[in-house]
C-alpha cells in the first residue's frame, strides 16, 4: 500500500483552550479512522500568532499534553513572528511541506470522525481536483450555506450591514450568492468561494498558486485562494465530507473586525472587480 502525506494547518491567535482541545480530539478520532483504510502520514502544525509571551507559554504546555493525547499525528508548533494574519499563519507551514494534501482547519472546527477518510477516498478517485470544501453545520445541526459565489462589491456591502431588515429586501440577491438553488445534499462542482474555516487542498497546486495572498490579514482570503485555484484546477463540495463549526460571526459584534472585514473587502474588489455582478 502506497503511503499517503496528509499536512494541516491551524493557525490561532489567543485561542480558547478549551475548544482547541474538542478540535484536536476530533482530529484524532479521525485519524485512527482514515488509518483503517490508508497507510497515511499525518503532520498538524500549530501556527500561534498571539505574539505574547504568557500566552506562547500556555499554548506550549498544552501542546505537550496534546502529544501524548495524538499519536497518530506528528504534532508541531511553530511560533510567528507576530500575528501576521490568517493567511500568512498558515503559508509559513504551506511553503514548506512536502505533502500531498494539506487541511487548512480554524481552531473551531470540528471534523466528523469519517472526515479525512471521505475526503482523500474523493481526492485520489479525482485527481483534477485542487479544492475540496466540506458539508459545514453548526453545533444545533444547521446546515451552513458556504457554498458561495464571487463577491461582488454589492453583495460585501450587503454582509457587512447590522440590520438584518436592509438583508430581508435583497434575500434573493444573497440566496443566490449562497448558492441555494443547489443541492447541498449532492456534489456542487465549480465552487467559486469556499470557506476558510476548512480547505482540504492538493498541495502540489496549493503551492503552484503560492498559497494565501497575504495582502488580507483576515476575511477574504479564501475568497481570493478560490477564485486562483479554480484557474488551474477543480474546486469541488462535497457533502459526504462533514464538519462542524462553532461560528461566532466575530465581524458583527466588534468594531474593530468589521472595519477590518471591509478593508479585506476592499482589497478584494479592488484585484477582481465586480460591483454588481
Amino acid at each position: 500500500m502506497i503511503e499517503i502525506s496528509l499536512s494541516a494547518s491551524l493557525v490561532m491567535y489567543k485561542p480558547d483552550l478549551v475548544e482547541l482541545d474538542r478540535t484536536l480530539s476530533a482530529l484524532q478520532r479521525a485519524a485512527q479512522v482514515v488509518r483503517q483504510d490508508y497507510a497515511v502520514r499525518l503532520e498538524l502544525t500549530l501556527v500561534d500568532n498571539s505574539y505574547e509571551d504568557s500566552w506562547h507559554q500556555r499554548i506550549q504546555a498544552q501542546v505537550e499534553k496534546y502529544r501524548g493525547a495524538m499519536p497518530d499525528w506528528s504534532l508541531y508548533l511553530l511560533r510567528s513572528p507576530g500575528n501576521v494574519g490568517y493567511g500568512q499563519g498558515n503559508n509559513l507551514v504551506i511553503k514548506q511541506t512536502d505533502s500531498d494534501y494539506h487541511l487548512v482547519i480554524n481552531p473551531d472546527l470540528f471534523v466528523e470522525p469519517e472526515m479525512l477518510v471521505q475526503a482523500l477516498r474523493f481526492m485520489e478517485a479525482n485527481p483534477d481536483v485542487g479544492l475540496l470544501t466540506p458539508a459545514v453545520f453548526g453545533e444545533d445541526g444547521a446546515r451552513h450555506y458556504l457554498c458561495k459565489r464571487n463577491p461582488t462589491l454589492f453583495i460585501m456591502f450587503l454582509r457587512n450591514l447590522p440590520f438584518g431588515w436592509i438583508q430581508s429586501l435583497f434575500k434573493s440577491a444573497l440566496a443566490r450568492f449562497e448558492m441555494r438553488e443547489c443541492n447541498y445534499d449532492d456534489l456542487i462542482d465549480g465552487v467559486e468561494y469556499s470557506s476558510g474555516c476548512c480547505m482540504f487542498f492538493r498541495t502540489r497546486l496549493l503551492q503552484q498558486i503560492n498559497g494565501f495572498d497575504t495582502d488580507y490579514f483576515l476575511h477574504f482570503e479564501d475568497a481570493d485562494i478560490s477564485r486562483r485555484m479554480l484557474k488551474i484546477a477543480r474546486v469541488v463540495y462535497v457533502p459526504s465530507v462533514r464538519v462542524v463549526h462553532r461560528w461566532t460571526r466575530g465581524t458583527h459584534h466588534s468594531l474593530k473586525m468589521r472595519l477590518v472585514t471591509i478593508r479585506s473587502g476592499l482589497i478584494y474588489w479592488s484585484k477582481w472587480g465586480g460591483t454588481f455582478g
